[in-house]
């Protein structure tokens, strides 16, 4: 039994060419954020979007829901293959996600062309929540963005190993106790190694940012995403500084994450930067 999460993309709201934004694929079966091209990148690397038990959404800004809409199509017609497959779940924040499902169906044209129409299980989730899948405990709590926004920790129940994830998120001390202890810590740098001002910005993180976080939580590893290609190396060599265990995914990259065990309050700590 193994624990593995994908990278099928690594990137900011315009990818690089070969990059997708960022999307995770966790142990084959669920897709948190769905990046431009989630149902062609899962074959890419070796995956089957025939085998999607969930899609987690962390928000509903374009780049991270751009892709709901070729998987739904990408499922529907490939459905006489398995007519005996679960239904898809699709999950995420309770303001927006019953909405963004709606534009993709409309972007579809399922009014026009039932045949295309797939009808997937909706959980709205609420900062805060906890849910049970069958493979997966969820943990929940709020991002700090422009719109409503969800970090996930997953536990794999068969495993153990635990992930968190950040989504889009300004500095946010409650993400350092959602993954306290976490074998594995995504968390955006939008700005890379640039301080973000958050009287400023609108809900986004540096390295140095998701590196704190990572300290805080005891994590094992970070890995940081959502940043920019010309900023990718002088934000890994700012965070690395705060939390050594510091790497930049690459794009159809496969993480096995093993659990770490935590004794309860041990933090590291912060080093000045």
């Amino acid at each position: 039994m193994k624990t593995t999460i994908t990278f099928l993309g690594t990137a900011s709201v315009v990818p690089e060419a070969g990059n997708d934004t960022a999307s995770f694929l966790l142990n084959g079966t669920h897709l948190i954020d769905a990046g431009w091209y989630s149902a062609l990148n899962m074959l890419r690397y070796g995956f089957n979007p025939m085998d999607l038990d969930c899609v987690f959404l962390t928000h509903c800004h374009h780049d991270h829901y751009l892709g709901l809409a070729g998987i739904l199509f990408y499922l529907r017609m490939r459905q006489s293959e398995r007519p005996d497959r679960p239904p898809l779940h699709v999950i995420g924040p309770e303001a927006d996600i019953h909405r963004t499902l709606d534009r993709a169906h409309a972007y579809l044209q399922t009014d026009r062309f039932p045949d295309v129409g797939l009808d997937p299980v909706v959980t709205r989730v609420r900062p805060g929540d906890s849910l049970e899948r069958e493979h997966f405990e969820v943990a929940t709590v709020a991002g700090v963005h422009s719109v409503q926004a969800i970090a996930y920790r997953f536990t794999d129940k068969a495993t153990r190993a635990s992930i968190a994830i950040s989504g889009d998120t300004a500095r946010n001390p409650a993400i350092a106790d959602l993954a306290h202890g976490c074998d594995l810590l995504i968390h955006e740098a939008s700005s890379g190694a640039i301080p973000m001002d958050l009287a400023v910005h609108s809900g986004h993180s540096s390295a140095m940012d998701a590196a704190r976080v990572a300290a805080l939580a005891s994590v094992k590893r970070l890995a940081l995403v959502h940043c920019a290609e010309p900023l990718r190396p002088d934000a890994l060599a700012a965070a690395q500084a705060i939390f050594a265990n510091t790497f930049l995914p690459e794009p159809g990259e496969t993480v096995e994450v093993a659990p770490v065990r935590t004794l309860p309050g041990d933090r590291q700590k912060l080093t000045s930067n």
